[in-house]
């Protein structure tokens, strides 16, 4: 709080000073001085606008990168998005291929059920009683007949 009290006391007994000055300075003086004051002021204007135009210039150099980026991002967005589309529209023609592959292709309903009936035609299945039947001609005894063997 101290330091507040003392730039205003420093404010107002400066600003107090430069007037009495201002005021025992003879009428020449006193012209020179508000001409200078006035021209410091134009001088200070004149830079506030051109500064207010560099900071309208660089704003509207913003925005035109910033429209040009956005613009880009866009153009590709829409480029991949076309791209997409193709892509999906060829996988849904493919599908669409197979599926209709799918439907004019017979398919067993039990494909393995028949590839076990066509692996136990393959086998070859001997019967005991048949090979050592008397009723065989003999045409490929495995083992001759013995007394106890026979019925």
């Amino acid at each position: 709080m101290d330091m507040k009290k003392g730039l205003l006391l420093g404010s107002v007994l400066g600003g107090a000073a430069a007037y009495l000055a201002f005021r025992t300075l003879d009428a020449e003086k006193e012209a020179e001085i508000r001409k200078r004051i006035l021209e410091s002021a134009e001088d200070a204007k004149d830079r506030a606008v051109d500064y207010a135009f560099y900071a309208a210039d660089a704003l509207a150099d913003a925005r035109e990168m910033v429209n040009d980026k956005v613009t880009d991002y866009k153009d590709s967005l829409s480029d991949t998005s076309t791209k997409v589309n193709a892509k999906l529209n060829d996988l849904k023609d493919d599908l669409s291929q197979l599926q209709d592959y799918l439907n004019t292709t017979p398919v067993p309903k039990d494909q393995l059920a028949e590839e076990e009936k066509g692996d136990e035609s393959d086998d070859i299945t001997v019967d005991m009683d048949d090979a050592f039947s008397p009723k065989n001609d003999g045409d490929d005894p495995v083992v001759p007949p013995h007394a106890d063997h026979q019925k």
